[in-house]
Parts: C-alpha cells; structure tokens; sequence
C-alpha cells in the first residue's frame, strides 16, 4: 500500500517539474510576428461611419522574467483603405505605430499556450486624396496625424520547442481624436523565437 502512495508522489512530483521547468525554460529574450486579417470601424464627424478590411502585420520584441510575465515594444502594420467614386476621387488612409506594453505567456500543459498582451499605442495616419477638378485636370493633398492610443489582445498556440512557438490571435487597436474615432481588429496567425 504505502509503496502505491510513494509511486504516485514520485509521479506527481515528476509532473510538477516538469511543468516548472518548461515555465522556466520560456523566459527571457524574444521576438516575435503576426500577420493576418485587419476589420476597420471608423466615425468621422460629419461624414458618419464605416467599416472596411485590410491586411496588417506586427513584429514585436520583449523580455520575459521567471513568472511568464514580460515587456514587449513592437511596430505594428493596420493597413490601408481605399476609396473611390464614380467622378475619379479617391482617397487612401494608412494606418500604422509603435506598441509599447506588457505581455504574458502562460501553459496550461507542457506546448499548448494562452497569451495576454496590452499596452501604449503611438499611432499615425497617413492621409492622400486626389480629387478630379471640373477642368479634368487633378489635385492632389497629404497629410498626417499621430497621437497616443491603446491596444490589447489574447492569443493561444503551441510551444514546438524551447526556442519556437506558433499561435493565433485577436488584438484590438484604438485610434481616437476629436475629429474621429477608429477601432482596428486584428485575426492574425504568429510565430516566435526564444533566445
């Protein structure tokens, strides 16, 4: 009887580290990409509101102390929208900024991985229009602002090994000034390498 008991605390032990271990085998330096789907709604005083997709990509690059809790600064790509009326108008938005914030890796089991991540976003929006004159000849205007924002997002994926991780994600990226308002959700696929 009392060597069931031994068996199952040497078991459970074995399990317990090996779990800490591969928690302690992920910190450090790391880097990491996504790229993926990007849906836009934007409301602009005056011209009301819309929503549009993209294509958008993101590198980050952070350290993660012995509790799976991290920094992380990072660029992130939201993409651009285009529009165009029937007369030959358009006009182009690129969106786009730096990230800095606080990110978490956490194993329920030895590979499978949550992820949390949140923080600053210093934005700017690149504006171009090009309107067609009654003359037929074109005039064309740029123009840009930036300012601070937010972000936040999960993700779940797979620990291949100590220095690769491959994962899905949705994150959120807000844009606000007194003339609009934008929201930025992203579904994007990422992988990741541990030094």
């Amino acid at each position: 009887m009392h060597k069931k008991y031994l068996a199952l605390a040497i078991i459970a032990g074995s399990i317990g580290v090996t779990q800490a271990a591969q928690a302690s085998e992920l910190n450090g330096w790391y880097v990491n990409g996504n790229a993926g789907h990007a849906r836009y709604h934007a409301t602009v005083p005056g011209y009301g509101s819309g929503s549009d997709n993209g294509t958008a990509f993101m590198v980050n690059g952070g350290y993660r102390d012995q509790n799976i809790l991290g920094y992380e600064a990072g660029y992130t790509y939201l993409g651009s929208v285009t529009a165009q009326d029937s007369t030959g108008n358009r006009a182009k938005l690129t969106g786009g900024g730096w990230t800095l914030g606080l990110s978490g890796h956490f194993n329920p089991t030895t590979h499978w991985y949550i992820s949390a991540r949140g923080g600053a976003f210093l934005w700017k929006l690149d504006a171009k229009a090009t309107v067609v004159n009654l003359n037929s000849t074109t005039t064309t205007t740029s123009g840009s602002q930036q300012s601070l924002g937010w972000y936040t997002g999960v993700g779940t994926g797979y620990d291949i090994s100590h220095h690769w991780s491959v994962g899905a994600n949705f994150d959120y990226y807000k844009i606000h000034k007194s003339s609009y308002d934008i929201g930025t959700k992203l579904l994007t696929v990422s992988a990741e390498y541990r030094f």
